[in-house]
C-alpha cells in the first residue's frame, strides 16, 4: 500500500473549494486548540461529532480520513496505554504477572482524555487538511506572514520526499519477503521500517541538499509565489461562526449535564 499526503488532487471538487486556503488551514486549529488547552473530555467528544456531522453534510471523504486515523491508532495507544500505570494514587486494579502492576482511577481518567484529544486532533485536521490540494496548503503557508520563506521551502521539499522515503521502504521489505525473510509480528516490522526509514533519511538527506543548492543555482530565493486570491466576506463570517460555535460549547452550555442526561435517557 502506497503512502499518500493528507491532500485531495486538484481535479477534485466540492462545496470547501469555494472557501479561501486560508481559512481551511486556520479552522482546525479553532476546533482543536480549546480542547487541548482545556481538560474536557465532554468538550473533545462534541467537537468530533460536529466535525463528523460537518464531514457527512458537505460529503467529504469520510472513509479515506478513517482510513488514515486507523494507521495512526496503534501509536496513539502506544503513547496512552501505559499512563494508567504510574498516573495515580487510587488503585483500582492490580495486575500479577510476574510482577505486580497497579492500574491508578486517576491514570485512566487521563489516559483516556488524552487518547480523545489525540484522536480528535488527528481527525480534525485529517478532516480539513484532505479538503486542500497540496498546492492549496503550500498557498495557505505563504499567506501567513509569520512564516519564514525559507521554513515554507523546507516544508515544500519534506512533503515531496515523504512518500518517496515510504515508496523506498516498501521495495526493500518486499524484496526482503522475496528473499526468504517473513517478518510477521506487528512490531517486529515496525522495528525494521524505522531501522530502514532512518537509513534513507540519511542518504536522502544528502538528496534534498543537492535538490536545494540546484534550485539556488536555477534562481529559486526561497520565496514561493502565488496568484493573489482575495479573502472574501463570506470566507471571514465562516470564521466567526465556527469560533462562536466553539466559545459558546465552552462557555454558554454544561456538556457534562447534557451528556448524563443522554446517557440516563438511553439507560432508563
Amino acid at each position: 500500500m502506497d503512502i499518500e499526503l493528507p491532500f485531495k488532487h486538484e481535479d477534485e471538487k466540492n462545496f470547501l473549494n469555494k472557501i479561501h486556503p486560508l481559512i481551511r488551514f486556520i479552522l482546525p486549529f479553532i476546533f482543536v486548540l480549546p480542547f487541548l488547552i482545556i481538560n474536557d473530555v465532554y468538550l473533545v467528544v462534541t467537537i468530533i461529532l460536529v466535525v463528523l456531522i460537518f464531514n457527512l453534510v458537505f460529503r467529504l471523504h469520510l472513509a479515506k480520513i478513517l482510513s488514515k486515523l486507523k494507521a495512526l491508532l496503534p501509536f496513539i495507544l502506544l503513547i496512552t496505554i501505559f499512563v494508567p500505570l504510574y498516573v495515580g494514587n487510587t488503585v483500582i486494579y492490580q495486575l500479577n504477572i510476574g510482577i505486580s502492576l497497579n492500574i491508578y482511577k486517576e491514570g485512566l481518567i487521563f489516559a483516556t482524555t488524552l487518547f480523545f484529544r489525540i484522536i480528535g486532533s488527528m481527525f480534525v485536521f485529517l478532516t480539513f487538511f484532505m479538503s486542500l490540494t497540496y498546492s492549496e496548503f503550500i498557498e495557505a503557508l505563504t499567506k501567513l506572514r509569520a512564516i519564514p520563506s525559507f521554513f515554507i521551502g523546507s516544508i515544500v521539499i519534506m512533503l515531496h520526499y515523504i512518500p518517496i522515503l515510504a515508496k523506498s521502504n516498501r521495495k526493500i521489505l518486499e524484496a526482503q519477503d522475496l528473499r526468504g525473510k517473513n517478518i510477521t509480528s506487528y512490531w517486529r516490522r515496525l522495528k525494521t521500517h524505522g531501522f530502514i526509514m532512518g537509513k534513507n533519511v540519511v542518504n536522502n538527506m544528502e538528496r534534498s541538499e543537492r535538490l536545494y543548492e540546484s534550485l539556488k543555482m536555477r534562481g529559486f530565493s526561497g520565496k514561493i509565489t502565488f496568484a493573489s486570491k482575495k479573502i472574501k466576506f463570506v470566507d471571514i463570517s465562516i470564521v466567526v461562526i465556527f469560533l462562536s460555535i466553539v466559545i459558546y460549547f465552552i462557555y454558554f452550555i454544561n456538556l457534562e449535564q447534557i451528556y448524563m442526561e443522554v446517557f440516563k435517557l438511553f439507560l432508563s
